[in-house]
């Protein structure tokens, strides 16, 4: 849906690879960092979380890939969070963001986010859905040109969040 790899002044958008691995364990494990975000318990464990990095690392040259990216430094090509979106409706996909907590703070979601949602829009509405207690999710959404809409259920997960959607300009 989009060519990978995006570049900004400080970063790239690119497919995980085997270096991230560590990095990407760290975030997940770490429960302060995944308090807000749709994943299982399981997935918030140490073989739970490794299963899924694979997976996504497997799924990218395959037919029904999975758009779940690293977002990496530039200059030295570590990791420094991830990035994505999926189908949530015909014609409309989310997008999901997370740096890691030594990162948070420097406006590297937004500029991640900004890159990714420019193409996608062309092509799909884009709307993003926020935990209502995530003010950083919140922030980064509003600072990336997404308008709050209301608070709404997620139609896959069944939880309450707030919606963003996209306004392309």
């Amino acid at each position: 849906m989009i060519n990978l790899p995006l570049e900004t002044d400080r970063l790239i958008i690119r497919h995980f690879i085997d270096s991230d691995l560590e990095f990407f364990l760290s975030f997940m494990l770490n429960e302060e960092s995944t308090k807000y975000l749709m994943f299982s318990a399981e997935q918030k464990t140490q073989s739970g979380a490794q299963y899924l990095f694979n997976f996504v690392c497997n799924s990218y040259n395959t037919e029904n890939p999975i758009y779940s990216f690293a977002i990496a430094d530039k200059k030295s090509n570590r990791y420094l969070g991830s990035c994505g979106f999926a189908p949530y409706d015909k014609g409309i996909y989310e997008i999901y963001y997370s740096i890691n907590s030594s990162e948070e703070g420097n406006g590297l979601a937004t500029e991640a986010i900004k890159a990714i949602v420019v193409p996608l829009a062309q092509k799909v509405e884009v709307r993003a859905y926020c935990h209502p207690q995530n003010n950083s999710a919140h922030n980064v959404a509003l600072k990336s040109g997404f308008v709050f809409k209301n608070l709404a259920t997620h139609k896959n997960f069944g939880n309450e969040g707030y919606l963003f959607i996209y306004q392309v300009t």
